[in-house]
């Protein structure tokens, strides 16, 4: 069973590693920045998530958005992504 699981698997796996190594480290950081751009500009379009509606919050109102963390989370990964590499 696994030798035909990994015939199957392997020329997808080739042409996998043929196309990572032949995009060059610095197109690769783009690439993973746009498609985390993208993500953010997805998840504004989602509708407004707040947690806890029933309960009393002294955070302004559109700190209580879900969506506001989830766009800076993904800030934060792409700058580490950036310094970091």
């Amino acid at each position: 069973m696994k030798t035909a699981i990994i015939t199957i698997l392997k020329p997808f796996a080739d042409w996998c590693f043929e196309l990572a190594s032949t995009i060059p480290p610095a197109v690769a950081v783009i690439i993973y920045v746009a498609v985390l751009m993208v993500i953010a500009l997805w998840v504004l379009t989602l509708k407004v998530e707040k947690p806890g509606t029933d309960q009393k919050f002294v955070l302004p109102l559109f700190l209580h958005d879900l969506r506001l963390w989830a766009i800076l989370i993904l800030i934060i990964q792409a700058v580490i992504y950036i310094v970091f590499r």
